[in-house]
């Protein structure tokens, strides 16, 4: 679990990614987006997409884009468990 929900940046990085499934996101605007720095942003997903949470591509070398891996077992577990929270608390989690 520490692996997953290592750390608050971590935390907030996934929330952000399971309100928005099915969305690509470059770092840039998810570390915007979460107010994080982009060295943060880049360690959590680097921590995620070694878990299979998440799924990383570079694009023309530079640009890293990130999406919610949601073929992945464990991640249709979490957004499972996500919903059944976010319904017990009204829609807020």
């Amino acid at each position: 679990m520490v692996r997953i929900f290592g750390s608050k940046a971590q935390a907030k990085v996934l929330e952000y990614m399971l309100d928005n499934r099915g969305k690509v996101f470059n770092q840039a605007s998810l570390a915007k987006s979460l107010k994080l720095s982009p060295s943060t942003v880049s360690r959590v997903a680097g921590e995620l997409a070694r878990e299979g949470i998440v799924l990383e591509e570079r694009l023309d070398g530079r640009m890293k884009l990130l999406c919610l891996n949601e073929g992945d077992e464990m991640v249709k577990l979490i957004l499972d468990f996500y919903e059944k929270i976010k319904a017990l608390r009204g829609g807020n989690v």
